[in-house]
């Protein structure tokens, strides 16, 4: 890859400032990933508690839904409005969300307020990818990645084991009050050494794409939960939401500020990066959900024994990622992304064989070990590989839409194997499924594996 173009600014000075900076970033991505993990584990004795495990995936999927709508927003109002201030905002709507639900009497005010709190979290997580790429060249960036995969790595892996332990001595309510000293300190430490770039010239923001395109999952998401709605209801949902997704599409032709710029969805790899984010969110955010309550129901392990059970998962997904990038450059995302669908399908099948015929704890966590590192370097080079592809300016869009592609596509997997309840096999096949049909797309959507790919990966679409 070359080198960007110079950032016109100075975000923050080199030193004592890029380095504090830098921290704030960092715990705000340590925050993402204790959201992540830390809430599995209590989730089986939460919803028990509280009366609603017939509820448990929408404690799931209401967040991811918010968080996809707060990712499609919060990197449009980081360009117009300032990276500070949109993380700033994102950050306090999260802490504040992640207070109420602690609260929380029962499983539907939890969900209620894991929106708010998934409306911010999806904020602060394409801002923070773009204030990181603001504070680093393309090079330092590449020096600098161990570091954040590193960080991202040891918060989720961390993160269950603590949700376990916390679950169990302090109760379930404690994981949701975890994040906010954390949350509270990135916002201080980046207030205080990071500046916003030059405002652009202002331009009209555009609601009303995301909101019919978050209306339109929603409806989806509804029509899939099993015994919510009689059939006629359901019949109608989905008709609604076939009307609602096209006016989304008519609305996004029409508009002169779309999501994603046409010129830039007709980029190969741009596309398989987005259709690579959808499938990384469906196999990961699944799997977070429920391998803690497949071990629970099927093994009869504690929360603690269920929060280690996602340490191999974690693990491995930080030591994918951090060689992520060389399989990119090596062999573009066919091997990054394709062969790590691969590889992360043949996890999930050993680990569903696993928990079929009883096999102990050694071959469950190797499975999810070798999942994990199948899947660290696809869902990775999904989203730098799309980055390299636009010119600086928009590289925050393509961030925030791999994002939302990622929640889109965890949000839907999550409802469709909540639909298949009582049967594990076909829940865990279904994983496998998902993870063999995105090696296929991007075995046909992404250009082949040559210099030409490798060289394009420097060449923005748009200058």
């Amino acid at each position: 890859m070359e080198m960007s173009s110079p950032i016109p600014w100075q975000p923050a000075a080199p030193g004592r400032e890029r380095r504090l900076a830098t921290a704030g970033v960092l715990l705000a991505l340590v925050v993402a990933a204790f959201e992540t993990t830390v809430v599995t584990t209590a989730m089986p004795t939460l919803t028990a508690e509280l009366d609603g495990r017939e509820l448990y995936a929408w404690v799931f999927t209401g967040f991811l839904l918010a968080s996809t709508l707060g990712v499609l927003l919060g990197g449009r109002l980081s360009d117009r409005l300032g990276r500070r201030g949109t993380f700033v905002a994102g950050m306090g709507l999260f802490l504040v969300g992640s207070v109420l639900c602690g609260f929380s009497t029962s499983v539907p005010m939890l969900v209620g307020f894991r929106v708010l709190q998934g409306l911010g979290a999806g904020a602060v997580q394409p801002t923070t990818l773009t204030i990181s790429s603001d504070l680093y060249t393309l090079e330092e960036r590449a020096a600098i990645q161990s570091v954040f995969t590193g960080a991202w790595g040891l918060a989720s892996v961390v993160g269950p084991v603590l949700g376990g332990l916390l679950t169990e001595h302090l109760g379930w309510r404690s994981v949701f009050w975890v994040n906010v000293p954390v949350g509270l300190l990135a916002v201080v430490m980046l207030r205080r050494s990071y500046r916003d770039p030059p405002r652009k010239e202002a331009r009209r923001l555009d609601l009303a794409g995301p909101a019919l395109g978050a209306l339109a999952v929603t409806l989806v998401l509804l029509d899939l939960e099993p015994g919510a709605l009689p059939v006629p209801a359901l019949l109608g949902i989905a008709v609604a939401a076939g009307l609602v997704a096209l006016a989304f599409v008519r609305r996004e032709r029409r508009s002169t500020d779309p999501l994603i710029p046409p010129t830039v969805l007709r980029d190969r790899t741009v596309r398989a990066g987005l259709l690579g984010g959808f499938v990384a969110g469906g196999v990961l955010y699944t799997l977070s959900a429920y391998v803690p309550l497949w071990m629970i129901s099927h093994r009869g392990n504690t929360s603690l024994g269920a929060g280690v059970a996602l340490v191999p998962l974690l693990t491995g997904w930080a030591v994918g990622s951090s060689f992520g990038v060389k399989l990119l450059l090596r062999g573009g995302l066919r091997a990054s992304a394709g062969l790590g669908f691969l590889v992360a399908g043949a996890g999930a099948a050993l680990f569903g064989l696993g928990l079929w015929h009883g096999a102990g704890d050694g071959w469950l966590y190797a499975s999810l070990g070798l999942l994990g590192i199948g899947l660290g370097p696809a869902a990775s080079t999904c989203i730098i590989a799309p980055q390299a592809r636009v010119p600086w300016e928009q590289r925050g869009a393509i961030t925030s839409a791999v994002y939302a592609c990622r929640m889109l596509g965890g949000s839907l997997a999550i409802a469709l194997v909540n639909l298949l309840a009582g049967s594990e096999p076909r829940q865990v096949l279904l994983v496998v499924a998902i993870a063999t049909a995105g090696a296929l797309g991007i075995e046909r959507l992404a250009p082949g594996p040559d210099a030409g790919e490798r060289a394009s990966l420097a060449t923005p679409v748009l200058e």
